[in-house]
């Protein structure tokens, strides 16, 4: 019995002592799985010693920055040859405000993508993910999609460049007249107020 610290194999007569504990995790709903069945209650009520519920990163997004640094440090631990990778404000802030859906796993992935990809070591806004910096979701047809894309990009310089225009459109590789186009185009005046 594993809550006697003994168990017996199949078969066998002599019951084995052992020291460990059990640790299980999971984000299906359990009460529903007993309810239909799928779920053994005394199972549940065996490992349930100590139960924790922690709940998704979108709802604790203070934790985003200790765990960009986890993963970072952890990153650099492997890959020392790279050089320890560091994160903009502007970055960090981008990473906070996302919602992230695929939760923490979805946070280290892109960690580690951008941890490999990035050559000078510091991480701009600019260079996250696009699914991470836009902050809804880009759909419909193709022009909608670039609309969606430009505006993106345009946010991510500004942010990078601390709302300086000049250094965004620099960052971008256009003219500040070109970027102003753009900047009206999409009335990115509340980012630099």
């Amino acid at each position: 019995m594993v809550e006697y610290q003994t168990f017996q194999r199949i078969g066998g007569t002599t019951p084995i002592e052992v020291d460990v504990r059990l640790v299980a995790a999971t984000n299906a709903d359990l009460a529903t799985l007993i309810e239909r069945g799928d779920f053994m209650v005394d199972l549940y009520d065996r490992l349930r010693f100590a139960e924790i519920t922690l709940p998704p990163l979108r709802q604790r997004s203070e934790d985003v920055p200790l765990l960009v640094d986890h993963f970072v440090a952890r990153l650099h631990g492997e890959l020392p040859d790279l050089g320890r990778a560091r994160f903009t404000e502007a970055a960090m802030k981008v990473l906070v405000a996302y919602a992230w859906p695929g939760n923490v796993r979805e946070l280290k992935n892109v960690i580690e993508r951008l941890y490999v990809c990035d050559r000078d070591r510091t991480i701009q806004a600019s260079e996250l993910p696009l699914e991470v910096t836009t902050t809804e979701p880009i759909r419909g047809t193709f022009s909608q999609r670039v609309r969606g894309f430009e505006k993106a990009l345009l946010r991510n310089a500004l942010q990078d460049a601390g709302g300086n225009q000049r250094a965004a459109a620099r960052q971008l590789g256009m003219s500040y007249d070109q970027f102003r186009h753009y900047y009206k185009k999409y009335g990115l005046g509340e980012l630099t107020r």
